[in-house]
C-alpha cells in the first residue's frame, strides 16, 4: 500500500518481482485526499491492480475524506482491482457508502467494527485483512475463508510482533492453535483466499505471469 499518489507514483517506477503496490490516498493524510480527483483515480485504475490504502479515518474531517472516498468507489466500480479500505473510527460511514457502490475486490483492512457490522462486511461479500494486534473476539466473527493477513509494518509493532514488513508469523501461530491446524495449513489457506477474491473480481488476468502461475499452482481443496 502506498499513503499518497506520490508515494504510489515513486512505486510504479519500482521493479519488485514478488510485490505489488497499490495506488493509495490514505484518509489520515489530508494532502493525499485533497489530490483525488476523478482524472487522476480513473487514470490509477487502468495503471494499478490495487488501489490502496483509501477509506474513512476519525482523525480528520469527515466530508473530504467522504468525497474523496465517493470518487475512488465511482473510478472503481465494475473494474478490475483490489481495493484495500482503511475505516478507523468510521467504519458504519464506510459500509454505508460501500453499500451504496459495491466492490467484489474490496478488503477491510484492520476492521474493528461491531458484531452487526462485520456480519453486514461479510454480506456485502467484503474481504478482510486481519493482524496479531486484533482481538479474538473479532478474529472469530470474520470466516476464515474472508481471512488475509495484513502484511505492512505499523507503529504498533508490539502487538503485531512482526520483525518487518511481511512478518506474519504471530498470526500464523495464533491462528494455527486456535483451529487446531498446523502454521502451513493457515498460510495456504489465506493463499486460496486470495486466489479466490482475485477470481471473482476479475482481476487474475492483470496479474503478473510468475503471480498467476504460483496461484495456479495452489491445492484447489
Amino acid at each position: 500500500m502506498t499513503r499518497s499518489p506520490a508515494e504510489a507514483r515513486a512505486a510504479s517506477r519500482r521493479n519488485d518481482q514478488t510485490l505489488l503496490w497499490g495506488f493509495g490516498a490514505h484518509p489520515g493524510v489530508s494532502a493525499a485526499v485533497a489530490a483525488v480527483n476523478e482524472a487522476l483515480l480513473v487514470q490509477a485504475v487502468s495503471d494499478f491492480v490495487l488501489i490502496g490504502e483509501v477509506g474513512l479515518d476519525r482523525r480528520g474531517p469527515a466530508a473530504p475524506q467522504q468525497h474523496a472516498l465517493e470518487i475512488v468507489l465511482g473510478a472503481c466500480s465494475g473494474r478490475p482491482v483490489l481495493l484495500s479500505l482503511h475505516s478507523t473510527g468510521r467504519t458504519r460511514q464506510l459500509l454505508d457508502m460501500l453499500r451504496q457502490q459495491p466492490h467484489a475486490g474490496a478488503i477491510l483492512h484492520w476492521f474493528n467494527g461491531s458484531p452487526d457490522e462485520i456480519a453486514e462486511a461479510t454480506d456485502l461479500g467484503c474481504y478482510f485483512s486481519a493482524n496479531n494486534a486484533m482481538t479474538d473476539g473479532r478474529l472469530a466473527l470474520m470466516p476464515p475463508d474472508r481471512l488475509l493477513p495484513e502484511t505492512d509494518f505499523p507503529s504498533s509493532r508490539r502487538t503485531i510482533l512482526a520483525s518487518r514488513p511481511g512478518d506474519t508469523a504471530a498470526l500464523e501461530r495464533r491462528l494455527a492453535l486456535r483451529d487446531g491446524v498446523s502454521e502451513g495449513a493457515v498460510r495456504l489457506g489465506w493463499y486460496a483466499n486470495l486466489r479466490r477474491l482475485i477470481d471473482s473480481a476479475g482481476v487474475t488476468g492483470r496479474l503478473p505471469s510468475h503471480w498467476r502461475q504460483l496461484l495456479s499452482a495452489l491445492p484447489t481443496e
